[in-house]
């Protein structure tokens, strides 16, 4: 309700920005058709700004996204008439499509030409001229623009085995490691987004234990596409090649953030050293009445709450060691978008939970118990995020050994079967 609120005032917006400038000879609701097109295009890029570009450019198109402080340089200030007014509608174009390098800014302006259809991309420019309130510049939508995504084949079992097989021979070579690094690092838009050892950005997950928190085949298949793996992401294609996609994968897998020995601690192996047994643990996850009652918070295939992330696919990403890191100590890792707020309001009530939406005017919170929410900020006396998950940590006081090891044999099997296929492959 809440963003179908914010749209429509964003329409609203977009609407009075054409009418404004409109001339007399349009008075009596006789609008030019150019107009009416520019004012479209922008609406149509309001909510494409907002899911991929506030964050760092800012809901207002100020430069203070929430992500902005933790980038080496400013993102430009899109409300900023002079700005804006000085860039013609082919170079923003240029600078969404093809990235800051390409318009020799900032290469931590990742490319959006791999992720969008190039009408898309031209309201993004209509939206920013709106932003920028350049009344001068209308966009108009070229008639050959296309209007499609950019399709991108999916991976086959061939390219996974081959990347598999490739990976166990090369992936741990000096040089791959360096030119994976250099593309992360220095290249390609990763550090907008993502920080190794606090150093970097804080939209997309943090990687310094990258290589113990993730699978090298989903690392490939996600970094190769990630709309494939979760077509709402907010991160873009950013159109790798093959060896590019080798070379950041094996990068990425070397980040292990301790020695591997250090990862696992001593009195947690014995519940990796047998296999549990899946179904069981299937029964102890959906169990309501049980001591794990997982279901209560996470989702799998549909069924189960909404306050933890969805699982039905977290063996084709995760290894087991990190899942069961996320059983017993489940505040090391918080998974982004799920670190716990409290609040603190005038009336003197205590409110903890996840932050689903937000707006100028209030935000949505989902609590321990799956109850929804809403807050308005004039109520609100102080407000934290929390580095602690909502989630219990006293899982290895209730439940058995045997628990836990089915639970992780159980979400371990949650998989893609294209994934399971190769993996077997390689391993025989």
């Amino acid at each position: 309700m809440k963003q179908v609120v914010r749209l429509m005032a964003g329409m609203a917006i977009t609407l009075l920005f054409w009418i404004s400038f409109a001339g007399p000879g349009h008075a009596g609701g006789h609008e030019d058709a150019a107009d009416v097109e520019f004012a479209e295009l922008a609406r149509a890029g309001e909510p494409l700004y907002l899911h991929y570009c506030a964050h760092c450019h800012g809901v207002h198109g100020e430069g203070d996204g929430y992500n902005a402080e933790n980038l080496d340089k400013d993102p430009a200030e899109l409300s900023d008439h002079a700005f804006v007014a000085q860039k013609s509608n082919e170079k923003l174009f240029r600078a969404i499509s093809e990235g800051g390098k390409a318009v020799k800014k900032s290469y931590l302006m990742p490319v959006f030409g791999h992720t969008l259809s190039e009408k898309e991309i031209w309201s993004l420019v209509a939206y920013i001229r709106v932003l920028g309130d350049d009344k001068e510049q209308r966009v108009a939508l070229p008639p050959q623009a296309k209007t499609e995504r950019p399709s991108i084949p999916l991976e086959t079992h061939e390219t996974l085995s081959s990347f598999l097989h490739w990976f166990k021979e090369e992936g741990g070579s000096s040089k791959v490691l360096k030119a994976g690094e250099n593309l992360f690092r220095n290249k390609l838009a990763c550090f907008a987004c993502h920080s190794v050892e606090d150093e970097g950005g804080r939209v997309g997950p943090e990687l310094t234990r990258a290589g113990y928190l993730y699978k090298p085949e989903w690392l490939y298949v996600w970094i190769k596409n990630p709309q494939h793996a979760r077509p709402q992401t907010r991160m873009p294609n950013l159109g790798v090649t093959e060896d590019q996609a080798r070379s950041l994968v094996s990068y990425l897998e070397s980040l292990q953030g301790g020695d591997d020995d250090e990862m696992v601690p001593e009195e947690w192996k014995p519940y990796l050293e047998k296999p549990g047994d899946p179904k069981a643990g299937e029964q102890l996850f959906f169990d309501t009445l049980g001591n794990a009652n997982c279901s209560k918070c996470h989702r799998v295939k549909g069924k189960g709450g909404r306050v933890g992330p969805d699982l039905s696919l977290v063996g084709t990403s995760r290894r087991p060691e990190f899942l069961l890191e996320s059983i017993l100590d489940p505040k090391a890792v918080i998974t982004v978008g799920y670190s716990s707020v409290l609040i603190l309001t005038r009336e003197g009530k205590f409110l903890t939970g996840i932050k689903v939406n937000e707006d100028d005017q209030s935000l949505d919170i989902i609590d321990k118990e799956g109850n929804s929410l809403h807050v308005e900020k004039s109520l609100i006396k102080k407000f934290k995020t929390q580095k602690i998950s909502i989630m219990p940590g006293n899982f290895k006081d209730i439940l058995t050994e045997d628990d836990i090891r089915n639970l992780l044999a159980y979400l371990s099997g949650l998989t893609l079967p294209a994934m399971n296929e190769d993996r077997s492959r390689l391993s025989d």
